[in-house]
């Protein structure tokens, strides 16, 4: 074994991480190994993820069924050029995730990441009318404050402060929506979460009345937009918009990258409106954080535009790793969990005691510095009333503060957010929140 010495001493002289100032970043945590909801560090300590490993372990580490479906895989065919062969873990993939849309999606086309997933579908999107003899269709609606992801198409649709704000010159320029916007206590009330929903469904129709001969495809995040501020909406708003793409004959994709595989309580985020999208990005949860897949589905119309005898009308898009065998049996795996351990039953007991323990959080000495707490399904969010955006001091100290105290936790700016695995018990959901009690004023503290 190499020693944590010479290991950070590798880190310090080669690596460059995401999102990560290297200058300011310190000496990283060596991890050795994870099982369930803790993390393990070389020098002997235990760590709750509290985030999944960003979103990704929703069943939790090192889950015992998907290691086995990977190690029985691992003999038999590790790769294939996806392009003219097929093997028994795609086809039986692609067949799975179209039943869980009772085949109103019924192509799948596969790759490796969330951002890829989502560039896929807006691809998709502009050249089915190009295909279909409508090359004009090429703009896309985005909302204020969404993210998905970091190619230059996702930056393009995504939001403009912050994480993409420099690369503004490399991108194409799209129609931006109003987000919608509900307080959370109104977000079950049908009359006021209506009313707080109607500005943006408003907006979203005045641009599809005016530029609907041009654009190809609304894309939203479906009632939760993840890295803009865990912002939960209505799911009324999904059913408005469905409504109003339908009607100016506009596409709907949704970026269920987050969303997806249960992380809201229902199996995709768009079922919480009782509709699905045109094309539909998966990834994170889909392979349980084992290995890097995704997968984008389309409705049989799109695929339609793409089958044809001349060449031209291919989708010229693709991935040396397109439908690993490695990745079709951990994300084969990682449904039949959500299946078998009835999954969506811990989802939705785990934001019962979101309600009780966040109701007890804003009571506590730490209440007079939240703003909101906010919860759905896995997911919850405890909002302060601290100026602090992506790039200052609150969330680096607040991490660092949390991780001394044995959590993992890492705020989007004022923003403390939770997205633990699905199988943690009452007992560390009660550490976690332990922790964020002490942390906050200490933290806010800091940076004042």
């Amino acid at each position: 074994m190499i020693s944590a010495d010479k290991l950070l001493q590798f880190h310090e002289s080669h690596a460059w991480q995401p999102f990560t100032q290297m200058k300011l970043a310190g000496e990283p945590i060596l991890i050795d190994s994870a099982d369930g909801v803790f993390l393990r560090t070389r020098d002997r300590r235990t760590i709750i993820d509290a985030v999944g490993s960003w979103w990704v372990s929703i069943h939790g580490h090192g889950h015992p069924r998907i290691r086995e479906a990977i190690e029985k895989q691992l003999p038999q065919l590790e790769q294939v050029m996806y392009a003219g062969f097929t093997h028994e873990g795609a086809a039986v993939l692609s067949r799975r995730l179209s039943a869980l849309t009772e085949n109103r999606l019924p192509r799948v086309f596969f790759s490796d990441n969330g951002s890829t997933a989502v560039e896929i579908a807006l691809k998709m999107a502009y050249q089915y009318n190009v295909n279909t003899g409508r090359p004009e269709k090429k703009g896309f609606i985005a909302l204020q404050n969404g993210y998905h992801g970091d190619t230059v198409g996702t930056m393009s649709v995504g939001s403009r402060a912050v994480f993409h704000k420099i690369f503004e010159p490399m991108l194409f320029p799209v129609y931006l929506a109003e987000s919608p916007n509900c307080e959370f206590k109104y977000l079950y009330d049908p009359v006021k979460s209506t009313q707080a929903v109607s500005s943006a469904v408003q907006d979203m129709e005045r641009l599809l009345q005016n530029h609907s001969h041009q654009i190809c495809a609304a894309i939203i995040e479906p009632v939760i937009q993840g890295a803009g501020g865990m912002n939960i909406y209505p799911p009324s708003y999904l059913k408005e918009i469905r409504t109003l793409c339908d009607t100016y004959n506009v596409f709907l994709i949704a970026d269920e990258v987050f969303t997806g595989c249960g992380r809201t309580g229902t199996m995709f985020a768009c079922q919480q409106a009782g509709m699905l999208p045109d094309l539909m990005a998966l990834s994170k949860g889909l392979s349980a954080g084992f290995l890097p897949f995704a997968a984008t589905l389309a409705t049989e119309k799109i695929y339609q535009a793409f089958y044809s005898d001349d060449r031209m009308r291919t989708f010229f898009h693709g991935h040396s790793m397109t439908a690993n065998p490695l990745g079709c049996a951990a994300a084969l795996a990682s449904l039949d969990i959500l299946e078998s351990e009835k999954s969506l039953e811990k989802v939705r007991l785990l934001a019962a005691q979101y309600s009780d323990i966040l109701s007890e959080l804003e009571k506590s000495p730490a209440g007079r510095l939240i703003k909101e707490t906010r919860y759905i399904g896995s997911v919850a969010a405890i909002e302060l009333q601290i100026p602090d955006g992506y790039t200052g001091e609150f969330s680096p100290k607040f991490m660092k503060l949390a991780l001394d105290r044995g959590v993992l936790l890492r705020p989007l700016g004022s923003v403390i957010y939770l997205t633990p695995p699905y199988i943690i018990q009452k007992e560390e959901l009660r550490k976690i929140f332990s922790v964020i009690e002490e942390c906050i004023p200490l933290a806010v503290q800091k940076v004042r």
